[in-house]
């Protein structure tokens, strides 16, 4: 009975015995960094700094009436 109900699911679901990531994986899967998305992250400090670019901060005061 057990066989029988086994060949039933495999016909549904056959299973491939392959890694989940090897070396044809996308970059995203593997969790490497991409240059574009470096790039992105870095900004105009790209290639020249090891330190992302960060925008100066926005100071929130009030004017004066």
């Amino acid at each position: 009975m057990n066989e029988k109900l086994r060949r039933e699911v495999d016909k549904v679901n056959p299973t491939l015995n392959l890694p989940p990531i090897d070396a044809r994986s996308p970059d995203v899967r593997v969790g490497n960094a991409n240059e574009a998305a470096v790039r992105q992250q870095y900004g105009s400090n790209y290639g020249r700094s090891a330190v992302p670019y960060r925008p100066p901060a926005i100071s929130n005061v009030l004017p004066h009436r």
